[in-house]
């Protein structure tokens, strides 16, 4: 071969040595940027945190970032049991490191112990004290606290001690995730009012530094409504974590979020409603599975729902709410736009979860039904339009508001629109970008009729958030309450109180039975769907999901590893 070349002339030589080369010296490249270490990770994610303090708004962008700079006190067992994550020993009746007690005023409380590891430290090398974790409950009291929570003191550098106002079934996860009281503490202090402090906090104003976060990273670099980045934490001690670089990046439309991921520009995306959606997870696991690895878990602890407006015009009565539910045909939604893969939600709790109770009352799609219900309630006359009003000439004109640039959620408002039309209901769409919708529109209540998101909650947890009176936002708690739709109902606030204070699984069993009639009488919320979770990690990728521990995967991210 060297010999016909030769002889056609060297320039046709030159040019074929020249070609080989390129391709062996691209080879190579390659090879080398696989065989690399790789030490940088790039996550994609639709939302973004409205503001990065542990205690002013719940959110689960917020938590999937926070998780991975800090750590609660305790986490959870794929099967729901309590693990101690910063404590030494889980508190018990039985170590004695839970005690009933009677209260001055004769009714029943308790006192719960909780002692800190010895090898946490801040990042900037102080030790977390049970100082911090007292402090912390003084922060989380000027917003919102749980109501059996009482008081949080520190007895010597690392036990903890909670003082129950009740007796409380959850006793053993009640304690605060602590904040750096050497900090903090001086901000916190000097502030005229929650709000004041909110806006000077550390985690608020310069969230990168490094005294904030204990976990296995920090945040250096923080970019509002751009990127967050984390580096490791020096000082933290438990599995060291593989990436000395993690960027959390927003793209704002799952369309783009998709075609950054295939182009490389991100390595993997964030769970849940925080990342791709189904639809496209099945497609690309279709069409892309030579190069990322896919597991897919079905949600038992997260539902996706309309959360209802009680103090609205309409929304107010429950006529409406109820043949509104009844006019979304949720089976055909479930079939059509997420092949079955969720489950259709009767109520906010999974029917594998204690406390269910098969024979709530529930839902099925009925529209004659629910024209009948609007009838009732007054709306009994269509406009030219088709769109009902009653007596008074009020159109029946509900707005509809969710997460801006999420394709799967504008599609469940669209068969939501369509499906409500049809018994004489206008829906508007007004959507919004998270960061609005999470940290204003919902915050403040400032919907006007229904807000359309996804839930989270821990797999036995008692709805206090959603359903107390307690949790309402309002001005006085820095419109940090959770319970958005406004249900202040006092049978509900009583059956909360009861299920939380029963130690026995039965006798709680029988309290959320209550707290489900009340919800599905009342239907503070409209129940959806419950979804599935889609990891998607490149194949060099491992470590992201391990099925014996529950909850956000980022509370576990010193696992994540190139193989």
């Amino acid at each position: 071969m060297y010999r016909w070349i030769k002889n056609v002339g060297h320039s046709v030589m030159t040019t074929h040595l020249r070609s080989w080369g390129l391709a062996v010296a691209m080879a190579l490249q390659v090879a080398a940027a696989t065989a690399a270490p790789r030490d940088t990770l790039n996550v994609g994610m639709v939302q973004f945190p409205p503001d990065m303090h542990p205690y002013i708004t719940v959110t689960s962008i917020k938590d999937y970032v926070l998780n991975a700079a800090r750590r609660p006190m305790v986490g959870y067992s794929e099967k729901g049991e309590v693990l101690c994550v910063l404590c030494t020993d889980l508190p018990t009746l039985a170590n004695g490191r839970a005690k009933l007690v009677k209260r001055a005023d004769g009714s029943d409380g308790m006192e719960v112990f909780f002692t800190l590891k010895s090898e946490l430290f801040w990042g900037d090398g102080k030790p977390v004290s049970a100082k911090d974790v007292a402090f912390a409950f003084e922060v989380q009291k000027a917003f919102t606290v749980p109501p059996v929570l009482e008081k949080v003191e520190a007895l010597g550098s690392r036990t903890v001690k909670l003082v129950l106002k009740a007796v409380a079934y959850n006793f053993d996860r009640l304690c605060p995730t602590p904040i750096p009281e050497h900090l903090e503490g001086p901000i916190f202090r000097a502030a005229k009012d929650p709000l004041d402090y909110g806006q000077k906090s550390l985690f608020n104003r310069k969230p990168e530094e490094p005294g904030l976060w204990m976990g296995p990273y920090r945040i250096a670099e923080f970019k509002p409504n751009e990127r967050v980045s984390l580096v490791p934490n020096p000082h933290w001690k438990g599995n060291k974590p593989h990436f000395q670089k993690v960027n959390m990046r927003l793209v704002e439309s799952t369309s783009a979020l998709q075609a950054n991921l295939l182009s490389g520009d991100i390595d993997t995306v964030s769970t849940g409603n925080l990342g791709l959606t189904l639809d496209q997870h099945l497609a690309l696991a279709k069409s892309h599975a030579q190069r990322f690895d896919w597991t897919f878990i079905p949600s038992v602890a997260s539902f996706e729902h309309l959360t209802v407006r009680l103090d609205h015009k309409q929304m107010s009565d429950k006529r409406v709410r109820q043949a509104l539910l009844m006019a979304i045909d949720r089976k055909t939604l479930v079939a059509k736009l997420f092949e079955n893969k969720f489950q259709v939600a009767q109520s906010f709790k999974h029917p594998t979860q204690l406390g269910f109770d098969p024979k709530v009352k529930s839902y099925a799609y009925d529209p004659k039904a629910a024209r009948k219900l609007l009838a009732e309630a007054g709306y009994t006359t269509a406009g030219s339009d088709g769109i009902l009003v009653n007596a008074a000439g009020q159109r029946l004109s509900i707005d509809l508001v969710s997460t801006a640039g999420n394709r799967v959620r504008e599609l469940v408002e669209q068969v939501i629109q369509t499906q409500l039309k049809a018994i004489g209901v206008e829906v508007v769409i007004n959507n919004e970008p998270a960061r609005v919708m999470f940290g204003e529109t919902l915050r403040k209540r400032t919907f006007k009729g229904l807000v359309l998101y996804q839930a989270d909650h821990a797999i036995d947890s008692v709805p206090m958030e959603f359903f107390h009176s307690s949790y309402i936002p309002r001005p006085e708690n820095n419109f940090t309450g959770t319970n958005y739709a406004g249900l202040n109902n006092p049978e509900m606030d009583k059956a909360l109180m009861e299920a939380t204070a029963a130690l026995e699984p039965a006798a709680r069993a029988a309290a959320f039975k209550r707290i489900l009639a009340i919800a599905n009488e009342e239907l503070p919320i409209l129940p959806l769907y419950f979804p599935t979770s889609a990891l998607i990690t490149p194949k060099w990728m491992t470590g992201m999901y391990n099925p014996k521990r529950w909850g956000g995967v980022t509370l576990w991210i010193e696992d994540w590893r190139a193989r």
